[in-house]
């Protein structure tokens, strides 16, 4: 039963997440993605939730897959999808986290297998952010290893922004993680979510980096209440039960980790992004689109670009009045520089 309710969550989450992973125009215009699809195993989230922002930055969907032995049925998709020349397959994980005769398969239908994995998630997670960020990045997005909410998330942060994303041991920064950022070299780590200790941004101060943390901490106070003199047990049982209706649900509503989207620093943005937005901000959040190419430098059909970008990212709004559109910004841009 809990392997199938395992199974279940998983199929759910799933089915939520899988519409943000969608093509964009991450590629060179004619250069075509180094790889057609990601495998995935499918009895572990924590592959798929790393796997997601590249995913979306080389515009190629994410199959998971049983990580012993493709059956009957994935076979057949895999040679349906083949049938249209994507033969270049990325695996993500070690042979323990997908095996060899998985491999094997793959390579017996015709497809060309390039495995990226270390021996833990966090290690796989770094040499899939130095493998597609060989130049390194200006921003890193980093959440815990061992806090799937938190990495969801972050994963959503950096599928938004095109952003390396990193996982850390919860407690503090893990040693192939230092190792990354050094030949990453961004000038910002956001940290995403509760489920790591305040020492980890401490971490990466001292080592010469900005810092962004978006989380919320909650705090719940529970009173306890004064023992009767004379035990009565019908109440005692009553009251048990009582407070047990109350306090699960309120528990697991409450115990939900939040962070705050409203706040966005500047530095993901393009440099391009940031002028805009800069020029927005001058104008005191809102402007005439139509005013940006005199404000900015740009041509209006550019500005036409970044915006739409903007939009994407869900940093501004507009609205048509007339024969123009007013340009408003929706969060608080945090400036550092």
């Amino acid at each position: 039963m809990g392997r199938r309710a395992g199974f279940l969550i998983f199929a759910l989450v799933l089915m939520f997440i899988t519409p943000l992973v969608h093509p964009v125009g991450a590629q060179v215009p004619g250069e075509s993605p180094p790889y057609d699809l990601i495998i995935v195993r499918n009895d572990n989230l924590i592959d798929y939730i790393v796997a997601l922002p590249y995913s979306r930055l080389l515009g190629i969907p994410i199959l998971p897959v049983n990580p012993d032995e493709l059956d009957t049925t994935t076979l057949a998709q895999l040679q349906s999808y083949e049938q249209f020349g994507w033969y270049k397959v990325l695996v993500i994980g070690d042979y323990k986290a997908i095996s060899q005769k998985v491999q094997e398969q793959l390579i017996g239908l015709g497809f060309q297998v390039t495995r990226i994995g270390g021996a833990t998630r966090v290690d796989t997670s770094v040499k899939l952010a130095e493998e597609f960020y060989p130049n390194g990045a200006k921003t890193v997005i980093l959440a815990s290893a061992s806090d799937y909410g938190s990495a969801l998330a972050a994963a959503r942060w950096a599928m938004t922004y095109e952003n390396p994303l990193l996982l850390t041991n919860p407690n503090n920064l893990s040693q192939s993680v230092i190792s990354a950022l050094k030949r990453l070299h961004p000038n910002l780590v956001v940290l995403i979510g509760a489920g790591m200790s305040k020492d980890i941004q401490t971490q990466l101060q001292e080592l010469g980096y900005q810092t962004y943390w978006v989380k919320e901490s909650i705090t719940i106070t529970v009173s306890s209440p004064t023992p009767p003199a004379k035990t009565d047990w019908t109440l005692v049982i009553g009251a048990v039960i009582l407070t047990l209706a109350v306090a699960i649900p309120a528990s697991l509503y409450y115990a939900k980790k939040k962070w705050s989207a409203n706040k966005v620093p500047i530095e993901v943005l393009t440099e391009k992004e940031r002028i805009v937005v800069k020029a927005i901000l001058d104008k005191g959040g809102t402007v005439k689109q139509e005013e940006l190419p005199e404000l900015t430098g740009y041509s209006r059909p550019t500005i036409s670009r970044i915006i739409q970008e903007l939009e994407k990212k869900q940093l501004v709004e507009r609205e048509k009045v007339g024969k123009t559109f007013i340009v408003r910004l929706t969060k608080e841009i945090i400036m550092r520089e």
